[in-house]
């Protein structure tokens, strides 16, 4: 295997990623970052922009990714200026601008690899692959139930089971295209409820997958920096300045009701059963097609609790997070996008 430069996190999101960050950040050789999500964010947006091969749009984009970084609610310790960014840029597209900026905080954090944590870059594999990104793929997954659970209580994502089974399963369908897509080489599995349960025996596996030395200092992440950072950053964070609690999971059973339950097993129950995770509440018989009125009414449902779901989140997360929607707000005003 080609000496790794990068790493990708996949898989959805409340399924620890951001515990598996920081853990990779203790590695001296390992720059992980909290995503800004700027795939996400700007490959929907690329048409707006006209043709990147003029200087000026390209510039226009590099500008509007740097604020979306240099607002992200996690501090990357840096302002990032848009002419580092340009000047590191290899190629006018908005993947050589991801890695761009990857590279510049590695270089500054004395580290020769870095690392992505917006696991919704799965859905963009075979572009970032073929624009020269071929990043270490680690594929991080959890019981979907209780990322189900985790999701009602964030202030970010879905909040309906509906939505939350539907994500879950094709963020994991995704994985494992992207395994079929780059091969054992380059991507390794870990499940979440095994690295709380054997963390050292996981990490000692992953650290030689990725041929890095492992040192106990990696098990000590919650006195980092980063992560006084990240869990002053929001509720949903706060565990971690704390050891890894070792029985976190399995909390959906007391969390989510039996009809959630139902729902989510009727929707995911093929991938959960994949992935070897029991307990499945619903029959074989019985499938997950829905009527129109039925999905209108669960897409209702669902816009109301991410709207309660806001409201009562706390000030400091609201604050936190309004500088980059601002952002956001700012350059869809400008692109004239609906």
């Amino acid at each position: 295997m080609n000496k790794i430069n990068s790493i990708q996190i996949i898989g959805t999101q409340r399924s620890g990623s951001n515990l598996l960050r920081l853990i990779l950040n203790q590695f001296e050789q390992v720059s992980a970052p909290h995503p800004p999500h700027i795939l996400k964010t700007f490959v929907p947006l690329i048409t707006y922009y006209g043709n990147l091969e003029k200087e000026r749009n390209f510039m226009q984009l590099v500008s509007d990714v740097a604020d979306m970084l240099n607002s992200n609610p996690v501090s990357w310790g840096i302002e990032m200026q848009a002419a580092d960014i340009r000047k590191a840029c290899k190629a006018k597209n908005i993947y050589e601008i991801l890695s761009a900026m990857y590279r510049i905080k590695a270089r500054l954090d004395n580290a020769d690899i870095w690392c992505c944590k917006s696991m919704h870059n799965a859905y963009y594999v075979s572009d970032m692959e073929s624009h020269g990104i071929k990043p270490f793929y680690i594929y991080l997954y959890r019981d979907g139930r209780d990322v189900a659970a985790s999701f009602r209580k964030a202030i970010v994502g879905p909040k309906h089971i509906y939505h939350i089974a539907h994500k879950w399963k094709s963020d994991q369908i995704k994985a494992r295209q992207v395994l079929d897509m780059v091969g054992k080489k380059r991507f390794f599995s870990v499940k979440y409820e095994q690295l709380l349960k054997e963390p050292e025996q996981v990490l000692h596996t992953l650290s030689d997958k990725l041929n890095l030395p492992y040192s106990p200092e990696i098990m000590r992440y919650y006195n980092s920096q980063e992560s006084i950072n990240t869990a002053s950053s929001g509720q949903m964070w706060e565990n971690l300045t704390k050891p890894i609690i070792r029985d976190h999971y399995g909390m959906y059973v007391n969390e989510l009701s039996d009809n959630d339950i139902k729902l989510f097993d009727l929707i995911a129950r093929d991938v959960l059963k994949d992935l070897n995770y029991n307990n499945i509440h619903v029959q074989e018989h019985l499938n997950g097609t829905f009527t129109v009125k039925q999905i209108r009414e669960f897409e209702r449902a669902n816009e109301e609790m991410m709207l309660k779901v806001r409201k009562n989140a706390s000030p400091s997360d609201i604050k936190k997070r309004s500088k980059q929607e601002e952002v956001l707000r700012n350059i869809k005003a400008r692109l004239a996008v609906d």
